[in-house]
């Protein structure tokens, strides 16, 4: 089994961060802007990618505010079905917040797993720059401008 493991430090407090990674609103800034996500523990969350054309399904299986947010990949491209996203968040002395991310449980270390390694570490910058400054960019475009 592999594992993708990611730490990044943010200027901004444990509740923004908790919803950056938890509310439609804040995944939509920094990941992908197309996505429906769990309202509580158990719930799953769905994240469009390709035009819509690519489907992930994560359960949420830990939510808790300002700490820890915990998936399982239930469906989507094979290599990722199976596979644990785990954020953990921990408020440092000087108002900054350290963010532990680790995608688990990978069967295999090749195919589609560097690439996706090298996207996470992408994508939290892209969340620090939402949690500092506002920031609205996701990786992922999958709305398509009306004409």
């Amino acid at each position: 089994m592999a594992d993708s493991l990611h730490q990044i430090v943010i200027q901004a407090d444990p509740d923004t961060i908790y919803k950056a990674l938890t509310q439609d609103k804040g995944i939509k800034a920094w990941w992908t802007d197309t996505c429906d996500m769990a309202e509580q523990e158990g719930d799953a969350c769905l994240f469009w990618f390709d035009d819509r054309q690519t489907c992930f399904t994560m359960r949420a299986n830990k939510m808790l505010p300002e700490r820890r947010v915990f998936w399982v990949c239930q469906d989507g491209p094979t290599e990722w079905v199976g596979t644990e996203l785990w954020w953990e968040i921990q408020t440092l002395v000087d108002g900054r917040c350290l963010l532990d991310f680790k995608h688990m449980n990978w069967q295999k270390d090749d195919g589609i797993f560097a690439l996706c390694n090298s996207t996470w570490g992408n994508l939290l910058q892209h969340l620090k720059d939402h949690c500092e400054n506002g920031d609205v960019n996701p990786w992922f475009h999958n709305l398509k401008a009306s004409a």
